[in-house]
C-alpha cells in the first residue's frame, strides 16, 4: 500500500514538472516571436538609391575639327557590335564611350562660358546656347525622356533598314532619347538609349505599369526600330552621341543638326554618370529633361 502511494506521488510530481516546463517554453517561444516581429517593424525604411547623371548638350560649327575628328578619336565605338554601328551610321547617328581624360582645348568646350568678371553666364541667355547642362537623377530601370529638340511643326525622316528606305512625315514632332540606367555590381553604370519621336496632338490613353493602369495625356511615340543601344561605363566617363554624314533628312539630322533658319551647326549629347550620388527620395527626381527653346 505504501509503495503504491509513493509511486502515485512520484508520478504526480513528474506531471507537475512537465507542465511547468512546457509553460516556460511556451512563454519563451512567444516572447522570442514578439521580439522578432518587433525587430521587423522597427527596422528603418530604406530610401531607394537614385543614379545621378550629368547631361551636356554642346553646339558647334558644322566642320569643327575638335568635335568632328579629335573627340571621336578618343571615343571607343567598338563597344557596340558591327551590325549596330552600321545601322546607326546608315541613319546618320554615331555613338561611343570616352574613358580617357579630354585634352584642355576639348575639356573647355564642355564647361559653361564665363563673363569677363569670371562669373558663369546663364545657359539660357542666347537663343542657341553653345552649351546646356542638366543634372538628372533616375531610379534603376525607370525611364526619362531626354529631348534634343521640341515643337518641330514638320519633320521629314528617312529611315534606312538594310536595303530598304522608308519615309515618314511627323507633325508637331519632338525627337528624344528614352534613357534608362542601372547600377552595375562593380560600380559602373549601364545606360540604355532608345531614339524616339513624339508627334501629333495630345491624346489620352491608358498606360499599364506595375500591374496597374492609369490614364495619361501625351503625344504618340514612335521608337526608331533597331537604333537603340546601351553601354556600361565607369563613373566619370561618358557616352557621346552625335550625327554623321551630310544633311539627308536622317535620324541624325533630326536629333542633332540645327534646323534651317537658325545658326548652322550640329549638337552633341554627352551623358556622364557621377560619383557618390547621395540618397534621394524618388518624389524629388526629375523624369523629363527638356531643352530651352526649340533645342538645346
Amino acid at each position: 500500500m505504501l509503495d503504491r502511494v509513493t509511486r502515485t506521488q512520484a508520478l504526480a510530481v513528474c506531471l507537475v514538472m512537465l507542465i511547468a516546463g512546457g509553460c516556460r517554453a511556451g512563454l519563451r517561444t512567444d516572447a522570442a516571436a514578439e521580439s522578432a516581429a518587433a525587430g521587423v517593424f522597427d527596422r528603418p525604411r530604406t530610401t531607394p538609391k537614385t543614379i545621378q547623371l550629368e547631361l551636356v548638350f554642346v553646339r558647334f560649327e558644322e566642320h569643327d575639327p575638335l568635335f568632328c575628328d579629335e573627340l571621336w578619336g578618343l571615343a571607343d565605338e567598338q563597344v557596340f557590335d558591327d551590325a549596330l554601328r552600321r545601322r546607326l551610321q546608315a541613319n546618320g547617328l554615331r555613338a561611343g564611350v570616352v574613358t580617357a581624360q579630354l585634352p584642355p582645348q576639348l575639356a573647355d568646350r564642355f564647361l559653361p562660358p564665363a563673363s569677363e568678371t569670371g562669373e558663369t553666364l546663364p545657359a539660357a541667355l542666347p537663343d542657341n546656347p553653345a552649351l546646356v547642362r542638366h543634372m538628372l537623377r533616375l531610379l534603376p530601370g525607370r525611364g526619362s525622356d531626354v529631348m534634343t529638340a521640341t515643337g518641330l511643326r514638320e519633320l521629314v525622316l528617312l529611315a534606312h533598314d538594310g536595303d530598304s528606305l522608308r519615309g515618314t512625315t511627323y507633325r508637331d514632332a519632338s525627337p528624344l532619347f528614352a534613357l534608362r540606367a542601372w547600377p552595375a555590381a562593380d560600380g559602373r553604370v549601364r545606360l540604355q538609349l532608345s531614339p524616339t519621336i513624339k508627334h501629333g496632338p495630345v491624346e489620352r490613353s491608358w498606360v499599364g505599369e506595375d500591374g496597374m493602369f492609369r490614364l495619361e495625356a501625351g503625344q504618340r511615340r514612335d521608337s526608331l526600330d533597331g537604333l537603340d543601344f546601351e553601354a556600361t561605363v565607369p563613373t566619370g566617363s561618358m557616352v557621346i552621341v552625335g550625327c554623321v554624314g551630310d544633311p539627308a533628312s536622317s535620324a541624325g539630322d533630326a536629333f542633332f543638326r540645327d534646323r534651317a533658319g537658325s545658326r548652322a551647326g550640329q549638337r552633341l549629347l554627352a551623358i556622364r554618370p557621377l560619383m557618390h550620388a547621395p540618397l534621394v527620395d524618388p518624389m524629388f527626381t526629375t523624369p523629363v529633361v527638356e531643352p530651352e527653346g526649340g533645342g538645346p
